[in-house]
């Protein structure tokens, strides 16, 4: 049979304790009472109180166990009670019930406490033929005044483990919750972490991936220009001196928007005509704009509103090769529709899932609940198109 030892928490000690009180009083009557007169009533007594209190010592796991364990227990004490006659055996009975109360739960804890207390009944009844000192006249009292006391003992006693037990299993209950908090803390903390670092990369190929993009290409057309045509090689170098400039700038800009406010303070419509101004002196191609939100948004939905605009139109100049360019920001009952429309040269999806524009774009719109579509086809342009739900 797989036992334990007995909890060393601090209420289950207390039990123990008042369990080993009790044992100990039965224990020190047992040679002066002159119920058990005996010498071999002696030695019965004391070989049953040390099994009994043995067993108090290891408490069974699995149910059927403890079911065994509690007749074993019955069956020791009722032993002790009708054949031992040892005194105080009531006693015995309350030991019983404080075992009972750590091994059981619900109605089946119920149960074995009335079960006790009737085996206490049938031991008092067994002995109402032994001569008492109490007047005849006074017997039913007696009798009556006893059974009260003792069912009282037992009712309060189990109330008192009760509030043990439940005490114990609460205080277990919050150490483990603190462990999962624990846990839940480390994990939260990993995945703020990640969504930082995914934030800044975004941020980073948001505002660098265009002026990089125009270095490069610049470069490469300067290298090869440099011994077929050195003028148009040097205002190409002009040029590229520029684009250094701005990716510096650039630059500056992504440290200043990993501290501070990446729209500047500005509202959202501000920064929308920043975006569509710089579009415009890239491109020549100046898109057409339409922001009507009746109610203010908050700082995480223009955030990515902005973002989500910033690198459709930075796609577009890289890519679209367009002459038409269209931004639209609305409601749309209880949702808000941003959609960023051209007619350039477009693409196939599905051969370009991985961009990291593209995955930036749909993490932000995952992070507020909403939907990206890509409606887009070679030679069809492109139209992104976001529905967010209203805050």
């Amino acid at each position: 049979m797989r036992l334990h030892q007995l909890s060393r928490s601090s209420p289950l000690r207390l039990l123990l304790w008042l369990e080993w009180v009790l044992l100990g009083i039965v224990m020190v009557l047992i040679p002066v009472s002159r119920l058990a007169h005996t010498q071999s009533s002696v030695g019965l007594n004391g070989m049953g109180l040390l099994i009994f209190s043995t067993m108090g010592l290891v408490f069974p796991t699995r149910r059927w166990q403890k079911l065994l364990y509690t007749l074993a227990e019955f069956g020791v004490l009722l032993l002790l009670a009708l054949v031992g006659q040892i005194p105080l055996f009531q006693l015995l009975f309350l030991a019983l019930v404080i075992r009972n109360c750590v091994l059981f739960e619900g109605y089946t804890r119920t149960i074995i406490t009335v079960l006790a207390f009737v085996a206490c009944i049938v031991c008092l009844i067994n002995r109402r033929v032994l001569p008492f000192r109490v007047a005849s006249d006074q017997l039913g009292v007696f009798w009556l005044g006893s059974l009260l006391i003792f069912g009282l003992v037992i009712l309060f006693l189990q109330l008192l483990v009760d509030a043990v037990m439940t005490e114990r299993k609460s205080r277990d209950a919050l150490a483990e919750a603190n462990v999962r908090l624990q846990q839940y803390a480390m994990k939260v903390e990993e995945l703020a972490t990640m969504q930082e670092r995914n934030r800044i990369a975004r941020d980073i190929h948001d505002s660098l991936g265009h002026s990089l993009t125009a270095f490069n290409f610049h470069l490469e057309a300067a290298i090869r220009l440099l011994k077929v045509k050195p003028s148009e090689a040097e205002a190409l170098l002009l040029e590229l001196k520029q684009l250094g400039g701005q990716a510096l700038a650039d630059v500056s800009q992504s440290v200043a928007a990993l501290r501070a406010d990446p729209l500047g303070g500005k509202s959202l419509g501000a920064a929308v005509a920043m975006l569509v101004e710089h579009f415009h002196r890239s491109t020549g191609v100046l898109p057409t704009v339409q922001i009507n939100l009746a109610q203010p948004l908050s700082h995480a939905y223009n955030l990515a509103i902005f973002r989500i605009i910033q690198e459709s139109l930075t796609n577009c100049c890289k890519y679209a090769d367009a002459t038409a360019v269209s931004v639209i920001v609305q409601p749309v009952e209880q949702q808000i529709q941003i959609i960023v429309e051209d007619n350039g040269n477009g693409f196939e999806l599905e051969k370009n899932t991985t961009g990291f524009g593209l995955q930036g774009m749909q993490e932000r719109v995952q992070a507020l609940a909403g939907e990206l579509r890509i409606s887009t086809a070679p030679a069809q342009g492109c139209r992104v198109e976001v529905w967010l739900p209203l805050e």
